[in-house]
């Protein structure tokens, strides 16, 4: 700022389950993001959100938590796109991860049980450019990672699909 130029900052937050993203001036970002802290989180349709957990994807695990070979199976993704997709939001959603690393989403197809990309860095970087994951900085000089609210709403679909 010495320079007398006004830079934008973006600030993203995430309180459980509900996320914002805001790009301005800091005075602005700084405003947003405390409006965002005072309300409790509420879905497009003004209805409190409930965080997706192994209780709300399958009721019957009350109390357990959902095994990601489980979760993989109720999702059923198909190409290595949606494995790594599904991963992501394994690790997010019922595992509470802030961000995951390539290698982490790796581990976790594995676990599953599900044969894992042969270049999950590939599989990330497409999903990023359908904006459906992005960057989140670095964690243990890794790139991080995090889905986007279309991921989100890409793999909640998949789940839906699994109840079918």
């Amino acid at each position: 700022m010495a320079s007398g130029k006004i830079s934008g900052v973006t600030i993203r937050v995430r309180v459980g389950d509900s996320e914002i993203e805001v790009t301005g001036p800091k005075s602005y970002v700084e405003k947003k993001i405390d409006e965002f802290l005072k309300k409790p989180p509420t879905s497009r349709s003004g209805v409190s959100v409930s965080p997706l957990t192994a209780d709300s994807v399958r009721p019957e695990l009350k109390g357990k938590p959902m095994s990601a070979a489980q979760f993989f199976k109720k999702c059923n993704p198909k190409t290595d796109n949606d494995r790594v997709l599904v991963a992501g939001f394994y690790l997010e959603q019922v595992i509470n991860l802030p961000n995951f690393t390539a290698s982490e989403v790796r581990d976790q197809i594995k676990e599953a049980k599900r044969q894992p990309p042969k270049n999950v860095n590939d599989s990330i970087n497409q999903n990023i450019k359908k904006g459906l994951l992005m960057s989140a900085g670095d964690r243990d000089n890794k790139i991080a990672f995090v889905l986007t609210s279309d991921g989100e709403e890409q793999v909640k679909e998949m789940l839906e699909e699994g109840k079918a």
